[in-house]
């Protein structure tokens, strides 16, 4: 059984500097590596660990390096 899945997704960038950033957000389609259990995702050079429970921007994920929200869903 794999340890990673890959999954092509919708990436959306929701905040800028924790600043809401809709909606002028970034998005792109892409391959998205993600851990077994989907708590962690890898795209082009950036880590994104999953928000427990939601974020303040109806983000799903926070970017570890960037420190921003995004939505990133199944495309």
């Amino acid at each position: 059984m794999p340890n990673k899945i890959i999954q092509k997704s919708h990436i959306n960038r929701l905040t800028k500097n924790k600043e809401y950033n809709y909606p002028y957000h970034s998005s792109e389609i892409g391959e998205v590596e993600f851990t077994r259990n989907f708590n962690t995702g890898y795209f082009k050079e950036l880590t994104f660990k999953k928000i427990k429970g939601g974020g303040k921007f109806g983000g799903n994920y926070i970017c570890i390096e960037l420190d921003d929200e995004y939505r990133i869903s199944k495309y």
